[in-house]
């Protein structure tokens, strides 16, 4: 039986579309390129010292590096939080988070010692050096740096070669060895001088406010009938009042740190007795009164406070009966501290970074991101010698 054409060829329709459309295709899996591994300095500003170079890293692909090379002997971060500026090797190193604003901004030998302090609007940075000499100051000057202009200049100071403020009339608070002066920022024309030489452990509060001291000095004894030696701890306005003292020598007064807003000063003492180890305590402006961080304890020592940037947490050693000492941070609003994880080795410096991170480093060169916030605090190897960071996560 003969079929009919048109059947014919829809019976050989499949046949003919497999012959046209060639070989089946392949399918092969693809395999995922693995991405290079991440930075942990990656979503940070660092500010990186190697043996020959300072490096201000921004991303993988943004460095900026300097010839220098030493240890840091000096910083001062700016008001706003958008520089530093750091002694290294002698030289002063201006490092800006933003932009390409890494600069010296004087050097000398190493032995070279740095002051500084910001202007409140954080326009301005006034610097002193100078080379110790037989416990004085040497050869030396006192600068400001026009951070608009980018112009330094020298303020006209032939006796005094440090800086510890600018105060609130825009006057500057300097001194030598003997003497502190107010005078003014151009020309260095003295408006006020005070006798320093009993004067310890000074510190200008960050708004040039206030002045904080020791004063060592002799106080007579009615019933033995004699001086005796006395250390107390006073708060001044820089403007010339009165001193006002916060604590006396039976508490033996230390360590003395402001905070940012110059609102709190901490500093440690040791509780008269014998009975308790030394504590910190924080002297509040406002209230015109101290209170101990934590209760004295007979067993645990408590000294060298540091405030966060906002002054809300405290950083502080603590040292256990048997002479073995970490760093502790008391956050705001815990009635307890927790003891900061760092790997072993000795530790060169510990530093704010923000109120939720700290940053560790090591005579080895390494260095450690702290996170303090959010439970238990942890430490982030950053594989690189970093000494400033901006931007923590």
């Amino acid at each position: 039986m003969r079929l009919p054409f048109r059947s014919v060829f829809l019976l050989l329709l499949p046949l003919l579309m497999t012959a046209c459309a060639g070989p089946a295709p392949v399918v092969v899996d693809e395999v995922p390129v693995p991405e290079p591994p991440r930075s942990p300095l990656d979503g940070f500003t660092a500010v990186v010292l190697q043996r020959d170079a300072l490096t201000i890293r921004r991303h993988a692909d943004d460095v900026e590096s300097i010839d220098v090379s030493g240890t840091v002997t000096f910083e001062s971060l700016s008001p706003d939080g958008s520089a530093v500026v750091m002694g290294i090797g002698g030289r002063l190193v201006l490092v800006g988070e933003r932009g390409t604003t890494v600069r010296v901004l004087s050097e000398g030998p190493a032995e070279r010692v740095y002051t500084g302090a910001w202007s409140k609007d954080a326009s301005r940075f006034h610097f002193g050096y100078y080379l110790p000499v037989d416990g004085g100051m040497g050869a030396g000057d006192i600068q400001t740096l026009d951070r608009a202009s980018g112009s330094i200049n020298s303020v006209g100071c032939s006796a005094s070669k440090a800086v510890l403020a600018e105060l609130p009339d825009g006057s500057l608070l300097v001194r030598n060895t003997d003497n502190l002066y107010q005078v003014e920022a151009e020309g260095c024309g003295t408006l006020r001088s005070v006798d320093a030489r009993k004067m310890y452990h000074v510190q200008a509060s960050p708004d040039g406010e206030r002045l904080a001291y020791i004063l060592r000095d002799l106080v007579f004894n009615r019933e033995k009938r004699s001086y005796d030696p006395d250390s107390t701890l006073y708060i001044e306005s820089t403007s010339g009042s009165d001193p006002l003292k916060i604590i006396g020598d039976s508490y033996s007064p230390r360590n003395l740190a402001w905070s940012s807003d110059g609102a709190e000063l901490l500093y440690d003492v040791a509780p008269p007795g014998g009975e308790a180890r030394r504590a910190v305590s924080i002297y509040v402006v406002a209230d015109a009164r101290s209170s101990y961080l934590l209760p004295p304890s007979g067993s645990t020592a408590a000294t060298n406070g540091h405030f966060s940037p906002s002054g809300r947490h405290v950083l502080f050693q603590s040292t256990g009966p048997d002479g073995v000492a970490d760093w502790q941070v008391k956050m705001a609003g815990s009635q307890f501290a927790q003891s900061i994880p760092l790997p072993a080795g000795q530790l060169t410096a510990l530093r704010w970074v923000d109120d939720g991170h700290l940053l560790a480093s090591r005579s080895d060169g390494s260095s450690h991101l702290i996170s303090v916030s959010g439970g238990a605090p942890a430490a982030t190897d950053l594989e690189a010698p970093v000494i400033w960071l901006w931007g923590a996560r």
